[in-house]
């Protein structure tokens, strides 16, 4: 297995000799086995190792397994770094889940390891198995090429020397060596959607279609992997040729000169506007493929990154090409796309474009937009229902909104109520009521497929008056309830549950 790693590692070049490597050492059977291979590999390439050990302080032996990764470094001779945070509260302060906000003290407590110890590399210890489950969980979620792709071998300074080999591998190699590892209770429940998937589906997988599942999803990986990254520099090269330059600023090249000149991305000029136009016919002459992902590119770039843009937004823009001038799409991050003569322009949302003749959606007339403190609900949980003390927001017409958390007991009965609902808190990152916005959705089956809700509104025969004063109670794009309406099936109360949201409208009517 050693000999495996390391011509893994030199594929994909991911340290170099005399490379300082910051290592993420949990206690685990994976991060352990990396720990050990690197030390054994490290005097051939004149490898510095230092370990980072995140204690969550959640379980209760994590001191034991801090004191065990400590030990062992001693015997090896490695620097130790060791940092304790307050997870389930620090997850609570900011909105997050648990597992979101554990991964994001790791890589920060990772990051500052490896500037006090100057290191050039950060080992974490992904295995194959984990890009096998990473890639279903990505699928099921919906994604692209990118979200295929799974867990890359290296990101940036981020190196996954484990990737080649399985679990099962590692846990062989530990036993031979006689090396012990911690064991965490927390992966043998249901309490994660990724522990679903690897203690559900994939060994239903492995016994009922093939032995051999997890090595083969992770083979589709790597080959989805090569496969986004030239897709996207085929994109690339779409985009200039498709991408306009802007006029120049003293007003020396006209539109009819601008719009002729494509695919020297050198010469653009700066826009007052933070904007890309794309050229109608060079667009259409491109692949079908290239123009989905030339789009992607596109949209990522003005959003600074792209997180909540989806294949709803791509469709939305692409359309435009097909269409007249004077048609508009909204978009998140404040940008929106129009259809003007021989281009399609996407651009960052002007105030008064809305009011624009000819636009596709128009922004709310109404805003209304109110952040709800999640920190201050944590801090007031209930150990019932009726127990828990009520915080109060008003929004209008007579109405007031009452939020109340409390813990879940399993012999509770969840009501079906119009003004009464349940939502499950765990599953909830931030919290804001507000009217509608560009790119907002909510899922709405329980195989949480999601639909843009415009749709909705439309479906439910909402008429366009009322829609712009509809109030949401939204986690981002994610519309957690229409108001007096439905809630998103994704934050359902299931039967794993532990923490309920429940909102009442006062002021409204039970009508069921």
């Amino acid at each position: 297995m050693i000999e495996k790693i390391r011509w893994y590692m030199e594929e994909q070049h991911m340290a170099g000799p005399g490379s300082r490597i910051v290592v993420g050492v949990s206690g685990g059977a994976d991060s352990i086995c990396l720990l050990h291979v690197l030390a054994l590999l490290a005097p051939s390439f004149q490898w510095k190792l230092a370990v980072v050990h995140v204690n969550h302080l959640i379980r209760r032996e994590a001191g034991e397994d801090a004191a065990y990764v400590e030990e062992t470094c001693r015997q090896l001779g490695v620097s130790f770094y060791l940092t304790e945070v307050d997870v389930e509260a620090l997850a609570k302060s900011r909105g997050l889940s648990v597992e979101e906000a554990g991964r994001q003290v790791r890589y920060r407590a990772f990051y500052e390891a490896a500037e006090s110890f100057g290191a050039d590399r950060i080992a974490v210890a992904h295995n194959r198995n984990d890009r096998a489950e990473t890639l279903l969980f990505h699928m099921f979620r919906g994604t692209g090429l990118d979200g295929m792709a799974s867990i890359r071998p290296v990101r940036d300074n981020i190196i996954r020397p484990l990737l080649c080999v399985g679990r099962e591998e590692i846990e062989q190699w530990l036993r031979e060596k006689n090396i012990r590892w911690c064991i965490d209770k927390s992966n043998d429940t249901d309490t994660y959607t990724r522990n679903k998937i690897r203690r559900h589906i994939l060994p239903f997988a492995r016994e009922e279609i093939c032995p051999e599942a997890d090595t083969h999803l992770s083979q589709e990986a790597e080959l989805l992997a090569l496969t986004a990254d030239f897709v996207g520099r085929r994109a690339q090269e779409a985009l200039d040729r498709c991408r306009l330059l802007e006029e120049a600023s003293d007003g020396s090249a006209g539109s009819e000169e601008a719009r002729a000149r494509v695919g020297n991305p050198q010469e653009c000029r700066p826009s007052p506007v933070k904007r890309i136009r794309i050229a109608v016919p060079a667009f259409l002459q491109e692949e079908k493929l290239l123009q989905t992902h030339l789009l992607r590119l596109v949209l990522k770039e003005l959003s600074g990154g792209g997180k909540d843009i989806g294949m709803s937004h791509i469709r939305d823009v692409e359309s435009l090409f097909y269409k007249q001038g004077g048609k508009r799409v909204m978009l998140p991050y404040g940008l929106e796309a129009l259809r003007s003569f021989g281009e399609v322009i996407v651009q960052e949302r002007k105030p008064a474009a809305a009011a624009l003749a000819g636009t596709e959606e128009e922004v709310p007339a109404a805003h209304f937009f109110q952040k709800i403190d999640m920190e201050e609900l944590a801090g007031n949980i209930g150990d019932t229902q009726n127990a828990a003390p009520v915080l109060t927001l008003a929004c209008g017409g007579g109405k007031i909104l009452e939020f109340s958390l409390f813990r879940r007991e399993n012999s509770q009965i969840i009501p079906q109520k119009t003004c009464t609902k349940w939502f499950d808190y765990d599953r909830i990152e931030s919290l804001v009521l507000r009217t509608r916005q560009p790119g907002d959705y909510l899922s709405i089956n329980d195989k949480l497929q999601k639909k843009r809700l415009k749709d909705y509104l439309i479906q439910e025969k909402i008429p366009v008056q009322e829609r712009e004063n509809l109030l949401l109670l939204a986690d981002g794009s994610h519309i957690l309830w229409v108001v007096g309406h439905r809630i998103s099936s994704a934050v359902k109360v299931t039967d794993s549950t532990k923490r309920v949201l429940r909102v009442h409208i006062r002021g409204g009517e039970e009508d069921g």
